[in-house]
């Protein structure tokens, strides 16, 4: 159950229902504004007061009262296992997360003498020998139940890379047994775990990221875990990891859906299989996709508005294949303490706009920074192009012209076989400020993306004036045909 889903509904509301309401600390708007920041307690005592009056805050109260009770229903869980542990239930265990048990007996002389060793050995740096003591003082077996010394040694054994060690104080780390909490270190040291094949850490980062609500990498890490377990010789675990997984996929929006058909996190290379690595795109710079798919940003705006505004109910993602630059090459050194207009191709905010959008037009600006760049776009883009570039005066100018791109030393080649580009309009210079406009500018120019395909665009130096530096920039587009919304 996500707020942000519901913002634009509440919105609407707000601008309708509330306008005359004030501003003050506990209005129907400052309710309103808690609920779209995800802020759901102060929604909640401020809403309360007009859910009689008012359907939407009534609807506010309801969503922020179900969101609340989950919240104390998993936190309860997690008391009661805790609680249970202190009194001695190890079972908890087993019910909570996976890590290792020792279940042998220990007894007699030759019990002792093998506790022993086991102690000296650790105390000598021995990561095996730590770990085994760390399960000791866990279970209670030939040495105190005493889980801080189980964490104690299970964290001299982590510091050692030992997988088993790492899935079990990132277990420890996570519900702050005989140690302090942190839920950030014990996905560091589960992250750890994972990247060294332990199978009980795919289960339990998974499940970590599921009490996230970051259902796509519990999905992926339950998916992962399965591969690595014999359902034949291990039931209850590949009944535990099959239930993360089902959990988790019910819980995937059509964007997140999208990208797993396509993508993998570059974080799990390490554990990909060689069929994977070749099914599926690992970018390293392509970041994980929000839950819901990103409709405008300030470089990335509606062709057509109304297209969302009750005129379809059903928007696909774009979800365009990798197209990212091997050698971008060097950043053009003229921008240094300049702001740009838009961001380049392969800024996050950029990469994560093209990507993660649905599929249908919109007019998108990006500023070239680098030699070389990569733009996935769809048909019926409309494509804003910006380079810096150095101006020089001509005859015409000095008699009081305008400038044009004559005037920058840029030319334009495309090289577009698949006729994909169509120019829109003429080349556009943007002063940087008044006082420079005579010597800088933005240089822009658009197109209409016209069919599926790739294309070639650059912008190229030619008649540079001297103490003048052009820089060149090279773009690829590729085009791809969007789902029609319904």
């Amino acid at each position: 159950m996500k707020i942000v889903v519901l913002s634009a509904f509440i919105s609407f509301f707000f601008y309708t229902a509330a306008a005359a309401q004030t501003t003050e600390r506990d209005s129907f708007d400052v309710g309103v504004e808690a609920f779209n920041a995800g802020n759901c307690k102060e929604a909640l005592r401020i809403m309360k007061k007009y859910e009689k009056t008012q359907p939407i805050a009534a609807y506010v109260v309801k969503i922020c009262s179900l969101m609340q009770t989950e919240q104390k229903d998993q936190s309860r869980s997690y008391d009661l296992f805790l609680n249970a542990l202190d009194k001695g239930d190890l079972s908890q265990f087993d019910k909570i997360a996976m890590i290792d048990r020792f279940n042998e007996q220990i007894s007699g002389f030759s019990g002792a003498m093998y506790v022993h060793s086991l102690n000296d050995r650790a105390k000598r740096g021995n990561a095996s020998a730590a770990f085994q003591m760390g399960l000791l003082h866990q279970e209670g077996r030939g040495a105190n139940l005493n889980f801080n010394a189980a964490a104690r040694f299970f964290q001299q054994a982590a510091e050692t890379g030992n997988p088993d060690a790492l899935n079990s104080l990132g277990v420890y780390f996570r519900f702050g047994i005989g140690i302090k909490k942190d839920e950030k270190k014990a996905e560091e040291l589960l992250k750890k775990a994972v990247l060294k094949n332990n199978v009980k850490a795919f289960y339990n980062l998974g499940l970590l990221y599921a009490d996230q609500k970051d259902f796509l990498q519990a999905r992926l890490l339950a998916e992962l875990g399965l591969n690595r377990i014999d359902p034949d010789n291990d039931k209850k675990k590949y009944a535990r990891m099959k239930e993360l997984l089902t959990q988790s996929e019910k819980q995937l929006s059509p964007l997140q859906t999208a990208y797993l058909e396509k993508f993998r996190p570059s974080w799990l290379t390490p554990v990909l299989s060689a069929r994977e690595t070749e099914q599926f795109d690992v970018p390293a710079d392509l970041p994980l996709p929000p839950k819901e798919m990103i409709e405008e940003t300030p470089f990335m705006k509606f062709i057509r508005k109304d297209a969302f505004d009750n005129r379809y109910k059903t928007f696909f993602p774009l979800m365009p294949d990798w197209v990212g630059v091997k050698k971008p090459g060097k950043r053009n050194p003229n921008l240094k303490g300049k702001s740009l207009p838009a961001p380049a191709p392969q800024e996050t905010q950029a990469i994560t706009a093209l990507y993660f959008r649905p599929s249908d037009p919109r007019f998108i600006h990006l500023t070239l920074t680098d030699e070389n760049s990569a733009v996935p776009v769809m048909v019926g883009d409309i494509l804003t192009l910006t380079v810096y570039t150095p101006l020089h005066e001509t005859d015409a100018t000095r008699k009081g012209g305008h400038m044009y791109i004559k005037n920058t030393g840029y030319r334009l080649k495309i090289r577009d076989p698949g006729k994909v580009l169509a120019a829109d309009g003429s080349f556009v210079l943007t002063p940087l400020s008044a006082q420079t406009a005579r010597r800088e500018s933005w240089l822009s120019r658009r197109f209409v993306i016209r069919r599926p395909g790739s294309a070639l665009i650059r912008f190229e130096p030619q008649n540079v004036p001297d103490g003048k530096e052009i820089f060149p920039h090279t773009v690829t587009i590729v085009a791809k045909q969007g789902v029609p919304p319904k």
